[in-house]
């Protein structure tokens, strides 16, 4: 057992006071040792120490301010999806939680317990997820090499046909620039058999989605449109709908001035709704053509300053 793991099984069991004051018995005990240097010549403890002991005074500062189990339980939530938010580093965040868990949690009744258990959901949300195609990589890569150059990448020729280039600066300008976290396949998707499972997984559990919308976007069916496939399953997600009703949190960017000039002269029936829903969110559509990275660097913040309130707004609706 690693220090970090034998210091959150005993902070889980006792106060920082029992643990820390006095002669640290109890330390010396969990470790098997006779002194507190012998402690220190243990590999990874004084780090393990510090970190479990500074979580472990967050966590017992909680009942302080929060007496009842269900504030407990929101206010819990609240500080690790901050944390989250924050980008605190996983292992201390993963820390705290397993101290929320082993120490306040334990106590709550079982009503309090099972609200913690869904609630809990709301830590592996992520501020966006980008909807895009691959099946026209190299003509868009083409139509968009010098704003995808401005932005740093260098398209490969291994690639360039089958990798869509411009989907890569839209999430480098929303994670790097903007500092939100988002779901991007060629980064994020595990390699397995239940990708749909994944995908649909990250669609529902992100707080906006952004579509970047080119003529390939609308092909028809066979094979599967993830494009659409993406698009329903987030705007059908009726959980998230209960919170927000009917407030937007679709964003658009096209590879032309207008959908007009993008769309094809015939679409599948199914995709009506998905078409009229673009259109009807005009106004807040991102155009690319003859877009530099300084100037769409401001407009991608205009859409990150919304993200932003939209997951302020869902994360106390969803606690509520």
């Amino acid at each position: 057992m690693s220090p970090t793991e034998r210091l959150i099984e005993l902070y889980c069991c006792h106060t920082k006071i029992e643990i820390e004051e006095g002669d640290g018995r109890k330390l010396l005990d969990a470790f098997g040792v006779n002194d507190r240097h012998d402690l220190l010549q243990i590999r990874g403890y004084y780090d393990a120490y510090c970190l479990v002991s500074e979580c472990a005074s967050i966590v017992q500062a909680i009942p302080l301010r929060c007496p009842e189990p269900d504030e407990q339980v929101r206010e819990s939530l609240r500080l690790l999806r901050r944390m989250v938010d924050q980008r605190v580093e996983p292992f201390k965040t993963e820390t705290l939680q397993r101290l929320v868990e082993g120490r306040l949690r334990k106590g709550w009744p079982a009503s309090q317990q099972a609200i913690y258990d869904e609630k809990k959901e709301i830590l592996e949300w992520r501020d966006f997820f980008v909807s895009y195609t691959n099946r026209d990589a190299s003509v868009i890569n083409q139509q968009f090499q010098d704003l995808i150059k401005d932005c740093g990448f260098v398209i490969s020729k291994d690639s360039k046909h089958v990798s869509n280039y411009l989907a890569r600066v839209i999430t480098r300008h929303l994670r790097r620039y903007q500092n939100l976290s988002g779901f991007y396949d060629e980064n994020d998707l595990p390699v397995g058999d239940n990708i749909t499972k994944d995908v649909e997984r990250f669609c529902t559990n992100s707080f906006a989605l952004i579509q970047v919308i080119e003529p390939l976007t609308f092909e028809m069916e066979p094979p599967p449109n993830w494009c659409f496939q993406e698009y329903t399953w987030f705007t059908e997600n009726t959980r998230m709908n209960k919170i927000l009703l009917d407030k937007n949190r679709h964003f658009f960017i096209l590879t032309d001035r207008e959908l007009s000039a993008i769309e094809p002269a015939h679409f599948d029936d199914k995709y009506q709704k998905w078409r009229a829903h673009i259109i009807e969110l005009k106004h807040l559509h991102i155009a690319l053509n003859d877009e530099r990275n300084i100037t769409l660097r401001g407009k991608i913040q205009q859409i990150a300053k919304q993200i932003v309130a939209l997951r302020s707004e869902i994360i106390e609706r969803w606690l509520a």
